[in-house]
């Protein structure tokens, strides 16, 4: 719908710019040029109504492609012992999210969810502190993002769970009077 808004935008943009830059340049071209402007409106009568009402219709639909419509919620569904339960992917990702305080060297994480066929892939998101150990940090967040999907939410076909580290934050620990770098993330 975005990409159809943006296009009709275009295309209104370039007629009203044409039009403008026509109607003035016959503004300034003096008397003559304006009577027979005027003239040949006159004569194309029906023209100039179908292209007004093209316009006022296109003006329409970039009004209407302006509005977003109603996300449609979005539910996982599985049966626990002869009862259904539906949890909102909103609701998962909000209870993965907390995560974050979970690990130290976690600055912010944003999971997000896809649903295929009844299995869950989910993708986080991260900033990490300058500092921590990534590879193992990473490991760390997909085993106990696919524990607490199972366990706390219930939730057994867990497919995949990929962790894409966004951003670096903060300058990187000194280290202790031992020679070694403090440990920046905990489970």
């Amino acid at each position: 719908m975005k990409t159809i808004h943006v296009l009709i935008g275009v295309i209104l943009f370039a007629v009203l710019l044409a039009t403008s830059l026509y109607l003035l340049s016959r503004v300034f071209m003096g008397e003559a040029a304006w009577i027979a402007f005027i003239d040949l409106l006159r004569g194309a009568r029906i023209l100039v109504a179908a292209g007004s009402l093209a316009l006022a219709l296109l003006l329409v639909l970039y009004a209407l492609t302006s509005f977003k419509l109603p996300e449609k919620s979005h539910y996982i569904a599985y049966d626990i012992e002869g009862s259904a339960v539906s949890i909102s992917l909103r609701a998962v990702q909000d209870f993965l999210t907390r995560l974050a305080g979970e690990f130290a060297a976690v600055e912010e994480l944003k999971p997000s969810l896809s649903v295929q066929g009844g299995a869950v892939d989910v993708q986080l998101d991260v900033k990490v502190r300058a500092g921590a150990q990534i590879p193992e940090l990473c490991r760390m967040l997909q085993e106990r993002a696919r524990s607490t999907l199972r366990e706390k939410v219930g939730l057994s076909d867990v497919k995949e769970v990929r962790v894409r580290v966004q951003e670096i934050v903060g300058e990187v620990p000194s280290e202790t009077a031992s020679g070694e770098r403090p440990e920046t993330f905990s489970a």
